[in-house]
């Protein structure tokens, strides 16, 4: 069967480079949403906690509850608590003041602040009612935090947003301390804003997804990053057929062989989340030309290998598809094996 590899020495390698930028590991958290980027969230989070990993992120309570034992804390970043589960390693982000009103007591809370991306969390306005509603309700104030909308961008962006944020930490600390309430942890930068900073980051720690995976998206302007791919995908031959020149492979007969070739099929398709290649313009797979259009269960390319690669690094693809490596990564099944070399 299909099977994706991980590379244990190019995610330890990228967690360090990153953790050097942080200003140490204690200061990183993790992002395994979404499977650990498709990577395997036990996978991902028993290396991390194995590369002296402390703090980490999902997206849902189901997730956090197969991994909070590794870390100190796991931050929920879009779900809600249950009444049943309170425990001071599970904190919740919470996205706006209506939001916050909804969760249960004693739930430790990140509270997110719009600092002017305007996707999600309370504005400066609001934040001195999301403290009344916090100390009402009996909430852990664990965090506060933000996001860049722009970071891998050639753009000011990140700087404007970074003086908004910190106008809303003054704020913050201000209430925090009439309140007499414990210092939270401030945090803002992913992975494209730690990669481009020059100077010690600010906050108390970097939440950083996508570059622990090896990947990053930002300007080139801003020079290369030593990142690694953790991920390459493999599959292995079904079956092998020789065929004359003239005649055609797959789904509609998209592929005519020019001469007298072998053609073996591979048990991957787009019922695995690989793209769906439609076979009308030329794919070549770490050197090996796809045959045709790419079925929900297989693919066919020339040749008779026993297992061949359709990635190392996802770049490539990505740039065939006109997207990005998230979605190259993220999209592929959880059911494919993974084995950590």
């Amino acid at each position: 069967m299909a099977f994706i590899e991980i590379s244990k020495e190019n995610y330890q390698h990228n967690i360090e480079y990153l953790a050097e930028k942080a200003g140490g590991k204690d200061k990183l958290m993790v992002v395994l949403k979404d499977n650990a980027y498709g990577h395997d969230l036990e996978i991902m989070a028993k290396l991390a906690c194995g590369f002296g990993i402390k703090k980490s992120a999902v997206k849902t309570l189901k997730e956090a509850k197969k991994i909070n034992f590794l870390f100190e804390e796991v931050l929920i970043l879009a779900d809600h608590p249950t009444r049943k589960l309170q425990t001071d390693s599970i904190s919740y982000a919470v996205h706006s003041l209506e939001g916050l009103r909804k969760f249960p007591k004693k739930s430790c809370v990140h509270v997110n602040v719009d600092s002017g991306m305007h996707r999600n969390g309370i504005s400066e306005d609001e934040l001195k009612d999301a403290f009344i509603v916090i100390l009402k309700n009996g909430l852990n104030l664990k965090g506060i935090f933000t996001h860049f909308r722009s970071a891998d961008q050639l753009s000011s962006e990140q700087y404007w947003q970074n003086e908004n944020f910190n106008k809303i930490k003054k704020q913050a600390k201000k209430l925090i301390l009439k309140y007499k309430l414990p210092m939270p942890k401030f945090h803002s930068c992913n992975s494209s804003s730690l990669l481009r900073r020059e100077e010690p980051l600010e906050d108390d720690f970097a939440r950083c997804g996508i570059s622990t995976y090896g990947y990053t998206h930002i300007h080139e302007s801003f020079g290369e990053f030593d990142l690694k791919p953790v991920m390459s995908l493999w599959a292995q031959k079904l079956s092998t057929r020789n065929l004359n020149r003239g005649e055609r492979v797959g789904y509609g007969g998209v592929y005519e062989l020019l001469k007298n070739d072998m053609v073996s099929t591979y048990d991957i398709g787009y019922g695995d989340g690989f793209f769906r290649h439609d076979g009308q313009n030329e794919l070549i797979l770490e050197g090996k030309n796809v045959c045709g259009r790419v079925s929900m269960d297989s693919m066919c390319f020339l040749g008779d290998a026993k297992k061949v690669c359709l990635f190392k690094d996802a770049y490539y693809l990505a740039k065939k598809f006109n997207t990005i490596t998230y979605d190259i990564i993220v999209k592929l099944s959880p059911y494919i094996k993974k084995v950590v070399v």
